[in-house]
């Protein structure tokens, strides 16, 4: 199964799909999942991928060092939207350089808007950062708020955007910060395992795109 893929396996597929194709910015828009400043009550006093316990073991730098196999020069940008409750804020991302977006939200919607307002914002916020260009853009389900993901998935088909669900890594207690023992009190949050099996569900997204 392909989530099941090594990072060693995982950089064999990426020579074998990317071939001579360069990544020159990827672009990770994302919530607390990607990047979470201090909560100190807590226990989180870090500003990575909540609850992984390193930097380079959150999803978004395990990534990020899969695309340097094959583009050693590609630089790594994360950033947030202002309101995920209700899919506004992303002004100050239009417009970017990035050749790939990785788009991470939705765990934070409570009912701001309807869900289908969120779907249309989401296709919106799609659109409008890729400003007209034929960037790739990957839009990741939703770690625990299962009620959103079919919208989020929605928005990705009708703009030509790949989905990838967590559905299934969530499900799995040894992918939880639980297995870990480091974090109690974010013990339902993506462990170490669980992030390098979100990055790995992202990098094989992306390199089934690239070989279209």
């Amino acid at each position: 199964m392909k989530l099941c893929l090594t990072a060693f396996t995982a950089v064999i597929l990426a020579g074998n799909v990317f071939g001579q194709q360069h990544i020159n910015e990827l672009l990770i828009i994302g919530d607390g999942l990607t990047k979470n400043a201090p909560v100190p009550e807590l226990g989180w006093n870090c500003n990575r991928g909540m609850a992984a316990t390193s930097e380079d073991k959150d999803y978004a730098h395990r990534l990020f060092a899969l695309v340097k196999t094959v583009s050693p020069n590609a630089v790594l940008t994360l950033d947030n939207i202002m309101y995920e409750d209700t899919m506004t804020g992303w002004v100050h991302l239009v417009p970017n350089s990035a050749d790939v977006i990785i788009i991470q939200l939705g765990d934070n919607y409570q009912g701001g808007i309807s869900p289908e307002e969120y779907q249309k914002a989401y296709r919106q916020m799609i659109e409008e950062l890729r400003g007209g260009s034929a960037r790739t853009v990957i839009c990741i389900g939703p770690w625990s708020n299962g009620k959103i993901e079919p919208y989020i998935a929605g928005a990705a088909l009708t703009a030509g955007a790949k989905f990838v669900s967590l559905r299934a890594i969530a499900q799995d207690p040894a992918n939880l910060a639980s297995a870990d023992g480091v974090y109690p009190k974010l013990a339902v949050r993506p462990g170490n395992r669980g992030m390098k099996l979100i990055a790995e569900a992202v990098w094989n997204a992306l390199s089934e795109k690239s070989s279209k």
